[in-house]
């Protein structure tokens, strides 16, 4: 992925201490989604986030990437019954909290 050469690379940071099986609750949009929100006008990702916010959702990370970035996972049921899987890399520090 070209993006990474984008991406914060700070050993101390406490999401690249995150390790498959933790659980965070995304408590605020990440700069970096609600920016690209402004960029772009994609919204999608910032909707996601929006939604496990508000339903308070615990995430379980499901994999860590060659970088050292935690990824969960979550689904989306559409009005016509359909699922969609998706994934989400948490890129800082604050907008989410380890839960238990």
């Amino acid at each position: 992925m070209d993006d990474m050469k984008a991406l914060p690379h700070r050993a101390e940071s406490a999401c690249r201490r995150l390790r498959v099986g933790d659980r965070v609750r995304i408590v605020s949009i990440p700069r970096a989604d609600a920016e690209q929100y402004r960029q772009t006008g994609d919204d999608f990702t910032v909707r996601v986030l929006r939604r496990l916010i508000r339903l308070r959702s615990v995430r379980t990370i499901s994999r860590i990437d060659e970088s050292g970035y935690p990824w969960f996972e979550y689904r989306i049921r559409t009005r016509g019954g359909r699922t969609h899987y998706h994934s989400i890399m948490i890129l800082d520090d604050e907008s989410w909290v380890r839960v238990g």
